[in-house]
């Protein structure tokens, strides 16, 4: 179903909506609120239209939901209403204060926490033993320092990830 995912950054809310594309096969459309507009969504729409006709999904990605504006989110209700697409939107706000009451009515929500710090030493261990990871640059990182990224990442796997690079680049 349509739903709303909400919770700090770096938790896996766009992650979760690719694997879902990816397990329903469905096309995948990534859209920011940010950079879109309501022009840009009717467009996808269309799109979202034709491929129903020829049995594809479409799984509509909305990251930052919450920077339209309320009128602005009007312009996926007929769309949600109607099947043609399904609607993932997700936010680092509280999608209750930031999000209209009639998108709310058409969607579920779902609560992202922050990664635990046992969690992105996990992540940053799978990230240096893949098989395209840093241990096949020859490159190895003390358990500590790994669990210092831990801690500086404050929950967010983006910044884990990010600064381990950097060590890796350094």
């Amino acid at each position: 179903p349509s739903s709303i995912f909400y919770g700090p950054a770096g938790t896996g809310k766009t992650t979760l909506a690719r694997l879902i594309a990816t397990v329903t096969r469905s096309h995948f459309e990534d859209f920011s609120a940010i950079s879109g507009n309501v022009a840009d969504v009717r467009r996808i729409v269309e799109a979202a239209r034709l491929r129903n006709r020829t049995g594809k999904r479409t799984l509509l990605f909305v990251d930052e939901i919450h920077r339209f504006n309320r009128a602005q989110q009007d312009a996926f209700l007929p769309c949600v209403e109607e099947g043609v697409l399904t609607l993932l939107g997700a936010t680092t706000e509280n999608p209750l204060a930031s999000l209209n009451t009639p998108l709310l009515s058409r969607c579920r929500l779902f609560a992202f926490e922050p990664l635990t710090d046992a969690d992105i030493l996990e992540l940053l261990q799978q990230a240096i033993a893949s098989p395209r990871g840093l241990k096949e640059l020859g490159l190895t990182f003390e358990t500590e320092a790994l669990k210092h990224i831990a801690e500086f990442a404050e929950g967010d796997a983006r910044t884990a990830l990010g600064a381990l690079e950097m060590a890796a680049d350094l």
